[in-house]
């Protein structure tokens, strides 16, 4: 499967780092993400969209005996990712369509800031593999763009469109993310709250 890069255009990959520090409270977010898992040791837990390692890296300082998997379809991602010498982390490359893990598999499914680059399409069926590997008392926990808390925050995410194209956001934007996780199976979709950022307004969900 074809995939834009973090970044949109590859040259931006190896900044990609140093570009989210500056400009997003990256930190705070997932450690908000962190605390709404609530993991416990020798969990098997994906992080869907691995990037960089940033995530995998808080989860393992907290939780050194959880099964961390990081899972990403671009392999620049990767490399950086496993340049870092994360201790636990184990990096797997993603066709973009199936997970490669069987059925029932993790405690818990992570993702930051993924699903905004995919399409209508490509998100239910990301959902739906999602779904299949996360055992029965599973929990995901999604943090992405969503539907904007104020027209400061519609405009902000709209040059943000503008950058990252329309057609991956548009369901963002309008508030569909609930829905399309609750389409692909998911039957418990609460939302967690949001953070007004430099870029629009980011919300928190977990599904089960």
């Amino acid at each position: 499967m074809g995939f834009y890069p973090a970044l949109k255009y590859k040259v931006f990959t190896p900044f990609y780092d140093w570009f989210i520090t500056q400009t997003m409270p990256e930190f705070e977010i997932k450690n908000r993400v962190i605390s709404l898992a609530k993991l416990t040791e020798n969990e098997k837990v994906l992080d869907f969209g691995s990037g960089t390692g940033t995530l995998a890296k808080m989860c393992l300082e907290h939780y050194p005996s959880i099964d961390f998997i990081g899972l990403d379809v671009d392999p620049k991602m990767i490399e950086i990712a496993n340049n870092k010498n994360i201790n636990g982390l184990k990096s797997v490359l993603f066709d973009g369509v199936t997970i490669p893990f069987p059925g029932h598999y993790f405690d818990r499914v992570l993702s930051t800031w993924v699903f905004h680059h995919l399409t209508r399409k490509q998100k239910i069926i990301a959902f739906k593999e999602i779904k299949r590997v996360l055992k029965p008392d599973g929990l995901f926990v999604l943090a992405d763009w969503g539907k904007p808390s104020n027209w400061l925050q519609s405009l902000l995410f709209f040059i943000l469109q503008v950058f990252d194209t329309f057609n991956q956001t548009v369901d963002n934007v309008n508030g569909q993310i609930p829905s399309l996780i609750k389409e692909s199976g998911f039957m418990k979709i609460k939302s967690k709250g949001y953070m007004n950022t430099l870029f629009g307004t980011l919300r928190y969900w977990t599904s089960a």
